[in-house]
């Protein structure tokens, strides 16, 4: 949801329907202001979009996805705390100097895992340096879009990662340590989740909430061009395929004229005035993924990238967010 799809319209809309509205940090500031200071343009965009959140939705709960693999990671987190956003949503890496970057503040801090031992990993060096637990956890399963900890054949059949299976593994690793501080760590499921009926889903399986992605790429508020939410509206099953990302994780896209080059093996040039990613080796990579995701936010169908989830073939029109929570009044 990053590259400008989840900001402070969507995250403020999401709040009002009474859930918690994210903003995702990546890639907000201008063209021109990234390449004369990236850092400067990233924070001062991240606080316009936090404030005018705020002011969309006074009374919502606000999240920041922060991505541990981003080069500026320190500074974002800096920024929420400046900003007292109410919670950091940190994946796409482990976490784990988060509670020292956020000390003193009452953020929330959810890190996001994709299996028991990574889970372990963080409750391990939390407790050691910080003597701090996560305020929630969200496990994300290999059906889930984004960048994930999944290798290429676990992506390619995922029915053989269960989440249920992760779920346990999750739960395990921290029983011990919600012993030893005497709480419950909320667990939010995240994966194919595109209606009301796969929430239910969710929480029958044991979670206690869940994170929503690729549904809410087709709002009305989501922050890019009509011609690139019709992609995902036209999106089938077969249409997904698996590449490699600069950020070093394989990662689910559908099938385009760009991605199709990329799958072949083509370089797209491309100019890299800034390091967005830790990792990324621009002199290497076969393209910028900023610039491609960009081009989707712009409606540049032929050059842009759209990473998705698994469960694109079953959202088929563009709603209100208000609109997707609509059914949840039955059960409350």
């Amino acid at each position: 949801m990053g590259v400008r799809i989840a900001r402070s319209g969507l995250a403020a809309a999401v709040g009002r329907a009474g859930a918690i509205g994210c903003i995702s940090s990546v890639g907000l500031g201008s063209i021109e202001g990234s390449m004369v200071d990236y850092i400067k343009e990233s924070n001062k965009s991240l606080k316009e979009e936090i404030q005018k959140a705020r002011q969309l939705a006074p009374d919502g709960i606000l999240a920041i996805n922060a991505m541990v693999a981003i080069s500026n990671y320190n500074d974002i987190v800096k920024t929420c705390v400046e900003e007292n956003v109410d919670m950091i949503i940190s994946g796409a890496g482990l976490p784990l100097n988060l509670p020292e970057l956020t000390s003193g503040s009452n953020i929330k801090l959810v890190p996001v895992v994709s299996s028991g031992r990574a889970m372990n990993l963080i409750l391990r060096t939390w407790h050691r340096r910080y003597q701090k637990m996560p305020d929630a956890v969200i496990v994300e399963g290999p059906y889930c879009g984004g960048h994930m900890a999944f290798t290429r054949e676990q992506l390619a059949e995922p029915s053989k990662v269960p989440l249920s299976s992760i779920l346990t593994d999750v739960k395990q690793a921290l029983a011990p340590y919600e012993a030893e501080y005497g709480c419950r760590v909320p667990l939010l499921g995240a994966e194919a989740i595109t209606n009301c009926e796969d929430v239910l889903k969710m929480l029958e399986m044991g979670f206690d909430g869940v994170q929503i992605g690729t549904r809410f790429i087709c709002t009305e508020e989501a922050s890019i061009d009509i011609k690139s939410k019709e992609v995902y509206l036209k999106a089938k099953t077969e249409d997904i395929i698996i590449m490699d990302s600069p950020v070093g994780m394989p990662v689910k896209v559908l099938r385009t004229p760009l991605s199709e080059k990329l799958i072949r093996g083509e370089k797209i040039p491309f100019g890299c005035p800034f390091q967005c990613l830790r990792g990324c080796q621009a002199s290497k990579a076969n393209f910028c993924i900023a610039d491609a995701l960009l081009k989707t936010c712009f409606g540049e169908v032929d050059e842009g990238l759209f990473m998705t989830g698994s469960a694109v073939e079953k959202i088929n029109d563009i709603i209100s967010a208000e609109e997707f929570f609509v059914p949840f009044k039955n059960y409350l």
